[in-house]
């Protein structure tokens, strides 16, 4: 693989890792929420661990593995209950904080905030097999035939595509005004899409 076909690779997977990254998932949901919450260095956290979790799953599907991963019912159903339960606890915990009185001394967002919100979009991604599920159809469909060290260098294409686009979402989000009428509605209405798609992801696995 020559020079040519390394930028040829790196660049099909940025622009697939930008414009697949743009779907209401996961991902999208919780970086907004976070944002919106004024959490800022939490929501480029999720954005950085969804990123790489991306880079993963997208690797699994262009070597071929993720169609093997897929093939087993069981293993599906074990990866989408975690990753339900990943979901709904983050839910949950996030639930709790707002309903939590905010303590003036607490920096927001602060230290250590960016590494639990990476840990966090990783696991979110990660364990969730819709998300293999649609790198395998896109991988079907551009790039079948991908050699090993083709489908590594999409992978990591893929993984700073979507990286740009998350942390473009957490900082758009977090600049709007804080007595913006949107805040207040934001928060609720991604925590209940987190729930739901939660509950698809489980029945679509049962």
């Amino acid at each position: 693989m020559n020079a040519v076909g390394v930028l040829r690779a790196a660049g099909f997977g940025a622009g697939l890792g930008v414009v697949t990254s743009m779907s209401p998932a996961v991902i999208n949901v919780s970086i907004v929420e976070a944002a919106a919450a004024g959490r800022r260095r939490f929501a480029i956290g999720l954005g950085v661990g969804g990123g790489a979790a991306d880079a993963i799953q997208a690797g699994l599907a262009f070597t071929g593995v993720g169609r093997v991963v897929l093939a087993d019912p069981r293993l599906v159903r074990v990866l989408a209950i975690a990753g339900a339960a990943v979901i709904v606890g983050f839910a949950v915990v996030t639930w709790r904080r707002r309903r939590r009185p905010a303590d003036p001394r607490e920096p927001r967002g602060g230290a250590g905030g960016a590494l639990r919100g990476t840990a966090t979009g990783f696991a979110l991604t990660l364990l969730n097999p819709a998300v293999l599920g649609a790198w395998v159809t896109v991988a079907a469909a551009a790039w079948p035939d991908a050699a090993p060290i083709e489908a590594a260098v999409i992978a990591g294409g893929v993984g700073a595509g979507s990286m740009l686009w998350f942390t473009l979402l957490g900082r758009w989000i977090s600049r709007i005004r804080r007595d913006h009428p949107a805040l207040t509605a934001i928060p609720a209405i991604a925590l209940i899409a987190l729930i739901a798609i939660a509950a698809v992801g489980v029945v679509r696995a049962l």
